[in-house]
């Protein structure tokens, strides 16, 4: 992982508007998203499973911003749909996904273990529609601190492949743990 490239990244706010990523974290820890992109069922699931773990996250001084890869007008979107209360961010570009590891490809995105987790968020009610960014990209997720501080690093090896919410959030503890005297 380039922690020097994701730091220095710009990406795009859904108003249009050019930010630095890690801005997101410059203040406090957060769980930061990488979306497949903003038409993916796999992400609805993931995003409503991150949301609804907000008042912990926020208890411990987290914050969470989502990132995807279409344009802004589909992250203005996404948001409005999917996720009112939180930061959502757009990469075009592939920058970040590039800075984090995150894969991209065919089997990825089509493969066996694509196919459970197709049923697993299909049941869970998520829904696909058409493709709002890169579809064979790959996402993943990060708590990380200020400073760029990598407090826990997941990058989806297939479509649906989500980060273990205990490990988010026990990487979060860990952040908001008072220092040893």
């Amino acid at each position: 992982m380039d922690t020097r490239a994701l730091a220095s990244a710009t990406v795009l706010g859904a108003d249009g508007g050019s930010v630095r990523i890690a801005d997101s974290w410059r203040d406090h820890p957060a769980v930061a998203v990488w979306l497949r992109h903003f038409g993916c069922v796999f992400c609805r699931e993931h995003v409503a499973e991150i949301r609804a773990a907000r008042p912990a996250i926020e208890a411990m001084h987290g914050g969470i911003v989502f990132v995807g890869n279409g344009t802004p007008r589909a992250a203005a979107w996404f948001q409005k749909r999917f996720a009112p209360d939180s930061t959502v961010l757009t990469d075009p570009d592939l920058v970040t996904y590039r800075a984090i590891g995150a894969r991209s490809g065919l089997m990825s995105t089509l493969g066996p273990r694509a196919w459970g987790a197709g049923l697993r968020a299909f049941s869970s009610g998520a829904r696909q529609t058409t493709t709002k960014g890169h579809p064979f990209q790959q996402g993943g997720v990060l708590v990380i601190a200020p400073g760029t501080k990598v407090l826990y690093r997941h990058v989806s090896g297939t479509a649906g492949d989500h980060a273990p919410l205990d490990r988010v959030l026990g990487a979060l503890r860990s952040a908001d743990a008072p220092a040893a005297a």
